[in-house]
């Protein structure tokens, strides 16, 4: 009995531990990072789904708030179209690239996992959100980044599997591998059709010898050269 009553005083509370575990003052610098983060977050809220009431089948989710005044612009700012068709076609396309949603067989051949398809669509539009759209090409090209991203992911997981031949490993990673240089692609496609195919030019170095002559450009300051200006040849 003694034995027991000493072990209860042990995993006794200690008096006034709660006074110990207030939260901590945050710094201003985290204080900034937090505002942030609540800032983004209620600009770029995505919409989110939920299986529809009633019978549940294949592909049968709506939105979880249909009565949301800005329901329509939050549509439109996620695929890039004010388009309800163009809309309901992007988000079945993004979604069946998910891992496990569509379930194919010869007695349901556009079968669904209607859980997975539901977590596939607000992950989706959640990544578009993200990606903001601006027209109905970007939204395409968007729809498809995540769809390379997925195929990526999946194959990478292939090749790690416990059990996976080297040769499976190899012909997993050779294809993912591609898959991640078509994404890269992928973003540059978006770049430029977003500054209308403009390039930049960087100024690295300005230097303004004697006499106001400037020379603009990376400027080597390591031996071996001769880097007297003077001896530039100059545009005539």
């Amino acid at each position: 009995m003694g034995k027991q009553r000493q072990t209860n005083r042990k995993t006794e509370p200690a008096k006034g531990k709660g006074n110990a575990l207030k939260q901590r003052e945050l710094t201003d610098e985290e204080q900034a990072r937090l505002e942030a983060h609540r800032q983004r977050a209620r600009q770029t809220k995505p919409i989110k789904f939920k299986p529809n009431d009633g019978e549940r089948h294949a592909g049968n989710i709506t939105v979880v708030d249909p009565d949301d005044p800005l329901l329509g612009a939050k549509l439109a700012e996620a695929f890039g179209t004010t388009d309800v068709d163009a809309q309901q076609m992007l988000l079945a396309q993004v979604t069946e690239s998910f891992d496990g949603v569509a379930v194919v067989s010869d007695e349901d051949p556009n079968g669904y996992d209607t859980d997975r398809l539901l977590s596939a669509a607000n992950r989706a539009v959640a990544l578009l959100a993200g990606i903001a759209p601006q027209d109905e090409l970007e939204s395409m090209l968007a729809v498809q980044m995540i769809a390379v991203h997925n195929a990526a992911m999946r194959t990478a997981k292939l090749a790690m599997l416990t059990g996976q031949t080297f040769e499976g490993k190899r012909a997993n990673m050779n294809y993912a591998a591609k898959m991640m240089a078509l994404f890269t692609s992928q973003m540059e496609a978006l770049k430029k059709y977003r500054t209308g195919g403009q390039q930049k030019v960087v100024v690295e170095h300005v230097n303004v010898n004697e006499g106001g002559q400037a020379i603009v450009g990376q400027v080597n300051t390591g031996g071996g050269g001769n880097h007297n200006p003077e001896e530039r040849p100059h545009a005539k």
